[in-house]
């Protein structure tokens, strides 16, 4: 039964503790001449609160269920418009879209201007990119805090561009999934939107080399998978960012991040080295933070030119690494190390198998020897996960022990499969 049938059967019922799966239609779900509409006597946000699992058609028709429910739906602090919603096998394209895009115009158009919505969902295909942009607008029109927008599309990403945008002094969390995010679209974001503090761009492509996300008021920033032909993150205030299996044909920069606490890079597999070349300034402004994550597989280029152009991690205090660390003789470790003097913990997680062929590769060449000027970090806790017998383990140690406080601890956690 559907959730508004249940609703219809709910007010009409007059005994709360009546079984309420009254099917819609029975004579007792069509009226009661006793009956207490106990459900409608509700406050607005309870109300609203229900009708937040129902499909955003389904919250429009509770308007026909009571003289009560009329309007209830014109001032939900949701919208949600989904293409989902508007299949139909006898369409040629297997969904609406008249209907979808009339249903979306007068869900905006025709709701109470006077409410604030908390979060708008917009989930759309390439056929409904044209509307999208018009929606985002009258939300963010409407003051919307949290925006969602997803792209349903399986090989062709719905393109989104900065026409979608609008200035904001309310909208603090955008989350884009699945979208073209073409020339120009992140130029709103970073001057318009004042109080922004939280973006998600997952399986977004980024179409033009040329995206810089600078936004004073961004906090959180996260990057999940996508195509990145080239991006700089220059955004002073933020405290967290995360880049997780970025496919990127361009350089990643990181500039001037100097609020930052928490930074995490996972590369999942070796990109070619003229992609790597180009990326090389990935760690610059990660230098700041004091917990940091880097995982990537042998063998790592990215990663190693980085270390050899950024600054000292000068605030540095909990580190974990992959695979990438063992090359070359443990070389990208203990130069990241010497570089880290407030270190005081480190994690190393190795999921591969040794790869000796990757140990005598290109960085073998570029190990050189380590700078005699400074010191290394007195280092207080040492964590190694690996496979079982992995042979890289014991040079690890011995690699280690000259630079662990002597009150310090290293522990070895031996698994079958690491994630």
């Amino acid at each position: 039964m559907h959730l508004i049938s249940w609703i219809h059967a709910a007010i009409l019922v007059d005994d709360m503790s009546a079984p309420t799966s009254i099917p819609s239609g029975s004579e007792s779900a069509r009226g009661n001449i006793n009956g207490v509409d106990r459900l409608s006597s509700l406050c607005d946000e309870l109300l609203h609160h229900v009708m937040s699992f129902l499909p955003m058609p389904e919250v429009v028709r509770t308007s026909l269920l009571s003289p009560r429910w009329r309007n209830l739906w014109a001032s939900t602090p949701f919208i949600h418009i989904d293409d989902q919603d508007f299949l139909d096998e006898n369409h040629p394209s297997g969904q609406d879209d008249e209907k979808l895009e009339m249903f979306g115009d007068n869900l905006l158009l025709l709701r109470d201007g006077a409410v604030c919505l908390d979060e708008a969902r917009i989930y759309i295909t390439h056929e409904g990119e044209r509307k999208c942009s018009v929606w985002i607008r009258h939300a963010i029109k409407h003051k919307v805090r949290l925006l969602h927008v997803y792209g349903s599309g399986i090989e062709i990403y719905p393109f989104l561009d900065s026409t979608g945008m609008f200035p904001s002094q309310h909208l603090k969390i955008i989350r884009l999934h699945s979208l073209e995010l073409t020339c120009g679209f992140f130029r709103p974001l970073n001057n318009d939107c004042h109080v922004l503090e939280n973006l998600e761009l997952k399986d977004c492509n980024l179409c033009d080399p040329s995206q810089e996300i600078s936004s004073v008021s961004l906090k959180v920033l996260r990057i999940v998978r996508g195509i990145i032909e080239g991006l700089l993150i220059c955004a002073r205030n933020l405290t967290n960012i995360s880049i997780i299996y970025p496919n990127y044909d361009g350089a990643i920069v990181t500039r001037d991040l100097s609020s930052l606490v928490t930074a995490s890079v996972i590369i999942n597999s070796h990109q070619g080295s003229d992609i790597i070349v180009g990326g090389h300034r990935l760690l610059d402004g990660l230098s700041h933070a004091t917990t940091l994550e880097l995982h990537a597989p042998l063998h790592e280029l990215t990663f190693e030119r980085s270390l050899k152009t950024c600054p000292m991690f000068s605030n540095l205090t909990s580190l974990a690494l992959g695979d990438w660390c063992t090359a070359a003789d443990f070389y990208p470790l203990l130069h990241i190390l010497h570089r880290s003097p407030k270190l005081k913990e480190l994690s190393v997680k190795l999921k591969m198998e040794e790869c000796s062929l990757c140990k005598e590769s290109v960085l073998l060449s570029s190990r050189g020897t380590l700078s005699s000027t400074g010191s290394y970090p007195s280092i207080e806790r040492i964590e190694i996960s690996c496979r079982k017998e992995d042979p890289r383990v014991g040079a690890l140690v011995q690699a280690l022990l000259p630079i662990i406080n002597p009150d310090g601890k290293i522990s070895i956690k031996r698994v079958a499969n690491l994630c």
